[in-house]
């Protein structure tokens, strides 16, 4: 029996508390109580240390651990690898380790045979699970190896009975996933906390993977919201084992949806290289253990969730073929916007280019230099095709640049239904000789050789008319007027001259009445003209300025491409991750929008997914602010998941469905990478107090535990008894201060 302590704070602190107490005590106390006789104050006195004592008890929370031998039954578990990593040929021969495994039982039978007499051995084969046997078998067919579930719940048996020692012979790779993937290491703390120390004895190499043939693809990295006909950026991770000088192929695939409805996936198929389409890519392998990032892009043409896909063509002699292929899903929304943008290289380019970071708008921009030294400018030609762009933005640069047929060709572009924008410079409107161009007849304004600039700053302010437009709409309607009088003025301008007659609508004005912002709409095309070429300065400002900016620049690109009024439906749902390995866990948000696209709260959503083998579960909503969530974990099966919500949508709009779906990939978590783990077995010993032993020593330690018996039978058994944490305690802590407060009251001190 011993006594022992478990402080509720650091020691010092506590020692700090009890002399502070003491001191109170020992200086306030006999002041008050001076003045009553001697015995009087001895006890009050006593009663007040007392009661410092009993709390300086409770601080220190002392217990009694009574330990006594333990004479109970004990047992040994002897744990045996079966996941079909042990199936590896890595020994000596192309032995498999599974067999050398069965080599060590055979040889280790009759010395556990010996122990039994004394001790129990249970025999069990571990994978995500633990099978018991008496007979062990030669196949190793476990999809996984769930080292640190399994053993937690060893240590969780180990509470009910007493568990000598465990032998654990495998490869020591933990392959898991799930529920089931929990640190090895934070289990083996557990039984170390037991004494139930693990003797490790490991099989196969971490060298494996080195002389192994494998080739895969990881890591896709892909936008996961995208718009139609945008160049989609694909980054995926390349890497080849023991391919040293061999010719393989990447290639993406894209599912056709066309007529398939939702709940059905559709077929996937190669799509070509051209222009746009980077989709392919011949590789050879530099070295035998090879790790690459290859870029890739597609453009999607058709619009919803569709599964992309990218493959690595195996080569001959590659045995795993599961990790050759990735996929995921990308949501493509109808409405993709395609601008381009012509500039010099200036502030403004700079900032107006970041309207990129919307999946909705890609903004391709074209930076021309003008130097001393005119050179010819390398542009695309497919960029002034018609239907490859939406609009065109034209900033400080002079018409000769582009040239009679570009401008052609742009002004082309327009009459079928692109926009242009022109904004202002140095070179822009009559000053570079646009007035003799096809654009002239497009533009709101008119041009001459003598237009004129302002030098001075010019604050921009919405017309009276347009305050309420939504291209000019950069806060609430009760605050936009002020925000645009709180932007930095415009560093100069063009001056503008509309034109009479054509329905030209100017948006924006000087404080002086001169137009800074004009648009019209000119046969099937949507034109404007901006007089500035400074709302960079809006961006850089610390407060609100860079939403402002944003949301202004996208704006007037959602008008110029038709596209301000492409909303969002009112019932949404997400899924993320949208692919993942077996296992994982699916978080799942969902909501509903009124009619004016605020979040609806208070709303009774219904939930279920719908697994790759046919069978749909329900999943419990829950309320996360104004929206919905949940969680799927029962993703063990490789394929599509089908997300479907449905809710009531109030104000007459009736039942409202929406879907998404995410995927599980094929992954197998036990080949992927077969290399054996030894220093995690060595690890596993170490932290739990037993050994990391070879099939020799193992040997060599069974021989002398037959002959002695195992050292862990000589355990103690230990009791706790708290003597603070009772009733007898509080108790006379409760006696004591009553009894300290009558006597006061009884001598009037209270």
């Amino acid at each position: 029996m011993k006594l022992a302590f478990e402080p509720i704070w650091p020691w010092p602190l506590i020692l700090f508390a009890c002399v502070a107490m003491l001191l109170v005590v020992a200086i306030g106390y006999p002041r008050r109580v001076r003045h009553l006789p001697t015995a009087w104050q001895r006890v009050l006195l006593a009663l007040r240390i007392a009661l410092v004592l009993i709390l300086t008890l409770w601080l220190c929370r002392p217990l009694l651990v009574i330990e006594s031998d333990d004479k109970s039954d004990a047992v040994l578990y002897v744990v045996t690898d079966s996941s079909r990593s042990m199936d590896t040929p890595d020994g000596l021969g192309g032995m498999t380790r599974r067999a050398q495994l069965i080599q060590l039982f055979e040889e280790a039978s009759p010395l556990l045979k010996q122990i039994s007499e004394s001790v129990e051995v249970r025999f069990r084969d571990l994978s995500e699970g633990m099978v018991a046997y008496d007979t062990i078998s030669p196949l190793a067919e476990g999809p996984m190896t769930a080292i640190g579930a399994n053993f937690e719940e060893l240590a969780k048996e180990a509470n009910r009975e007493k568990i000598a020692a465990i032998l654990f012979w495998g490869d020591g790779k933990q392959a898991a996933s799930g529920k089931l993937d929990i640190d090895p290491f934070q289990a083996a703390k557990l039984l170390a906390r037991q004494h139930r120390p693990i003797y490790t004895v490991p099989f196969g190499s971490s060298e494996i993977a080195s002389t192994t043939l494998d080739l895969s693809v990881t890591e896709l990295d892909v936008a996961r919201d995208v718009f139609i006909r945008n160049v989609v950026p694909i980054k995926v991770r390349f890497r080849a084992l023991g391919a040293d000088g061999r010719e393989t192929r990447i290639r993406v695939f894209v599912e056709q949806r066309n007529g398939i409805p939702n709940g059905t996936s559709g077929p996937m198929a190669a799509v070509p290289r051209d222009q746009d389409n980077v989709t392919v890519k011949n590789l050879t392998v530099n070295s035998a253990n090879d790790d690459v990032t290859v870029d890739l892009q597609f453009v999607p043409e058709q619009a919803g969730e569709i599964k992309i896909a990218v493959e690595v063509d195996p080569v001959a002699g590659e045995a795993q073929l599961s990790n050759n292929r990735i996929e995921t899903i990308i949501r493509v929304r109808s409405g993709g916007i395609r601008v381009v943008y012509f500039d010099t290289v200036r502030s403004e380019q700079k900032w107006l280019r970041r309207i990129n970071v919307s999946s909705r708008v890609q903004l391709d921009a074209k930076l021309i230099r003008t130097g001393g030294i005119a050179q010819p400018i390398n542009i695309d030609e497919s960029w002034f095709e018609p239907g490859n762009y939406d609009a065109f933005i034209i900033g400080d640069v002079a018409a000769e640049w582009f040239g009679p047929e570009r401008l052609k060709k742009i002004a082309a572009c327009c009459d079928q239904g692109a926009g242009l924008m022109m904004i202002g410079g140095e070179n822009s409107y009559g000053a570079g000789g646009y007035q003799r161009t096809p654009l002239a007849r497009l533009l709101p304004v008119v041009m001459t050789d003598t237009d004129q600039q302002l030098t001075d700053d010019v604050r921009m302010l919405p017309t009276r008319a347009a305050l309420t437009d939504p291209i000019l709409q950069i806060a609430a309607p009760d605050q936009n007027s002020r925000r645009w009088n709180e932007l930095p003025p415009l560093r100069g301008a063009n001056v503008l001259r509309v034109k009479e007659g054509t329905g030209a609508q100017v948006l924006a004005v000087s404080p002086t009445e001169l137009p800074l912002l004009v648009r019209q709409n000119t046969g099937a095309a949507r034109v404007m003209a901006f007089a500035g070429d400074t709302t960079w300065q809006w961006a850089t400002d610390e407060d609100w300025g860079a939403e402002a900016h944003q949301r202004f620049w996208r704006q007037v690109i959602f008008w110029l491409t038709k596209m301000e009024n492409d909303g969002e439906t009112p019932l949404w749902v997400n899924a993320e991750p949208r692919d993942l390995n077996p296992g994982r866990l699916v978080e799942l948000a969902f909501g509903l929008r009124d009619g004016n696209g605020l979040p609806m709260s208070n709303v009774d959503y219904k939930v279920n997914v719908k697994r790759p083998d046919g069978e749909a579960e329900n999943v419990t909503p829950r309320s996360v602010d104004a929206r919905g969530a949940g969680d799927f974990q029962d993703t063990l099966l490789p394929g599509d998941y089908w997300v479907n919500v449905s809710a009531e949508g109030g104000e007459g709009r009736g039942t409202m469905y929406a879907s998404t779906r995410f995927l599980v990939n094929p992954r197998d978590p036990e080949l992927d990478n077969p290399a054996a783990d030894p220093a995690l077995m060595r690890e596993l010993a170490h932290v739990s107090g037993g050994d990391f032993l070879t099939p020799e020593t193992m040997i060599e330690r069974l021989q002398v535990w037959a002959a002695d018996g195992l050292p862990s039978l000589e355990m103690k058994r230990s009791e706790r008894l708290n003597l603070w944490d009772n009733w007898y305690s509080l108790l006379l802590f409760v006696i004591l201060i009553a009894a300290e407060w009558a006597l006061r009251k009884k001598r009037g001190l209270v």
